[in-house]
């Protein structure tokens, strides 16, 4: 959503008929992109009650790995040949909790102002350029898995959120 056909095109997992191991950007991805990856997957991963899965998101998104928090999706992290992207969606009734966090950076906040939206969900695309932007999207992905969780506390059953 948002990003053109070409950029879609520079995905590194094109075939969907050749499932990417999980770990495969470590090797796949120049070693500054693939740290950054490799941060974003691990931040993820820990995360209570947060589950990855390597899918076959079509013909535009290609292959993706999608965080998810019961049945409520987290984000997408697409690995393109430029390093790792982003996708993440904000909800009508997040949006203003998210704009509204002390230090939003901006890079999040813009991604979130330009996103396109499709019914109450903006659809926010972000490049992860370096690992101040990995760590930046990690600390703004804990506040919407809280506000996940406040919604439906069922979705991590008994784990607590860790800050």
């Amino acid at each position: 959503m948002g990003r053109s056909a070409a950029y879609w095109a520079t995905n590194l997992y094109p075939n969907s008929r050749q499932e990417p191991k999980p770990s495969a950007p470590y090797k796949d991805l120049p070693a500054a992109a693939a740290a950054r990856f490799r941060r974003l997957r691990e931040g993820l991963q820990k995360l209570p009650g947060v589950t990855e899965h390597v899918k076959y998101m079509g013909p535009s998104w290609h292959w993706a790995w999608e965080y998810a928090v019961g049945h409520r999706k987290l984000c997408w992290v697409h690995v393109m040949h430029s390093g790792a992207a982003v996708t993440f969606t904000i909800a009508d009734q997040e949006e203003s909790k998210a704009l509204a966090v002390p230090r939003l950076p901006a890079a999040i906040g813009v991604a979130i102002r330009t996103a396109q939206r499709t019914g109450p969900v903006r659809w926010c695309a972000l490049e992860v350029g370096d690992q101040k932007a990995a760590d930046a999207f990690l600390s703004f992905v804990r506040r919407k898995l809280g506000w996940l969780i406040a919604d439906a506390p069922s979705l991590t059953g008994r784990r607590s959120l860790a800050s």
